[in-house]
């Protein structure tokens, strides 16, 4: 299997460099790109931006897409759902984008899936995470190359489940991210374990400033275990607040978005060791020549280590080209067809990815590992990590089944 991908990767890389004189006369291959890029959370947008700039930098200098130039465009959308469906309305019927991809907001997100249903336009989705996107909201315009929220919560409660705890609770984000990661968690975990106990649950506001009452809470609920998907700003306020009462050394805690460079980085030093983090791309994992050029190609270019927002972004950029290359055309309706036909894999630096027909949803294994400060980096990453496997936390056969795909 690894030579036939390795020959086919070669075939192609050989016609992109005979096709590459036609890049200059041939209609170039457009992508409008909308994430947020301004305010607290504009790391989203910019790590995309960067990661979309590279890939295409060097698919271009490869020979391009079938012999064809790839283009893209980028705006930001502010976090703001009328925003982004004037961005997206531009990009189609001004700018004629033959790939939407974004936005960041799972919430901004339902609104864009029904317009790229709507004007029959294809829709990636790197940043956000609902797997409702692929799930109760599917149709055939919608792709996903990121491991959803669901996958993620379930990877967590398989985790988990190998540990000795018996009490368990959560503090989430009150917004439906917050509710559902937990319901989803929680759900899995008493399958796999029906011993445990649930002793309670916290939902602080989004952007909270205050988290004192609920590490109060928590230490007197005194659970085994803690799922925490607080992410971002909130994460390193959470953990920086709840470090001056020693709460990390008598509970365990498990973060499903802190293993991210935005938690990270800013924790620095003050991360507390142990605790149990996952993020959708570790740079510093796998060690594969894609993800090394990557990665060196990333910092040298912008100054940083890429994020779990870029590694992403840079992998659904990816997709495309491995999904047009396939159909042959970036005819929409050839291209559903061409990638439901059977399954896509696709080389990215975080591994392989594998896109189904069936829900539009990447396969894909997902990444735990226990914070530890590293000197030559100079913040906390995992050393070593835990793989739960994608086929184990993706949907069911029976809820493939359950999807309304009108």
């Amino acid at each position: 299997m690894k030579k036939w991908m390795v020959s086919i990767t070669l075939l192609t890389a050989v016609f992109a460099l005979v096709m590459s004189p036609a890049m200059a006369t041939e209609k170039p291959i457009k992508l409008g790109a909308m994430f947020i890029s301004s305010g607290i959370v504009g790391g989203y947008g910019k790590h995309a931006d960067q990661a979309i700039r590279l890939a295409v930098e060097e698919i271009n200098e490869s020979g391009g897409i079938l012999g064809r130039k790839l283009e893209a465009l980028f705006e930001n959308t502010k976090l703001k759902k009328d925003i982004t469906l004037s961005i997206a309305e531009r990009f189609v019927n001004q700018e004629k984008v033959d790939f939407l991809m974004g936005p960041t907001s799972s919430g901004i997100a339902m609104g864009l899936t029904e317009f790229a249903k709507k004007n029959k336009k294809i829709l990636i989705a790197t940043q956000a995470a609902a797997d409702s996107l692929t799930g109760a909201k599917f149709h055939p315009y919608i792709f996903s190359t990121l491991s959803n929220a669901m996958m993620h919560s379930r990877s967590g409660a398989y985790l988990m489940s190998t540990k000795p705890f018996k009490k368990y609770m959560c503090i989430a984000p009150n917004y439906s991210y917050g509710h559902s990661s937990w319901e989803m968690f929680k759900t899995k975990l008493l399958e796999l374990r029906p011993d445990v106990e649930i002793v309670g649950e916290l939902f602080p506001k989004f952007f909270a400033k205050d988290f004192s009452p609920y590490i109060k809470q928590i230490q007197e609920a005194k659970p085994d275990a803690v799922w925490s998907p607080l992410w971002g700003g909130d994460a390193v306020n959470f953990i920086k607040q709840a470090l001056p009462t020693g709460i990390f050394d008598k509970i365990t805690f498990a973060f499903p978005c802190a293993g991210a460079l935005e938690v990270l980085v800013p924790m620095g030093k003050d991360m507390p060791d142990g605790v149990y983090v996952s993020s959708r791309y570790f740079f510093t994992t796998p060690e594969s020549g894609m993800n090394n050029r990557f990665v060196k190609s990333y910092y040298e270019k912008y100054k940083e280590y890429p994020d779990y927002m870029a590694g992403e972004t840079y992998a659904g950029v990816y997709f495309i080209k491995a999904a047009v290359e396939r159909a042959g055309t970036t005819d929409t309706e050839a291209l559903i067809k061409a990638i439901e036909r059977e399954p896509l894999a696709w080389e990215t630096p975080e591994g392989w990815k594998i896109m189904r027909g069936e829900d539009h949803s990447v396969v894909e294994d997902c990444l735990w590992g226990k914070t530890s400060f590293n000197k030559q980096y100079g913040f906390s990453i995992p050393s070593n990590f835990v793989s739960i496997q994608g086929e184990n936390i993706c949907r069911t056969p029976e809820e493939l089944k359950a999807i309304n795909r009108k």
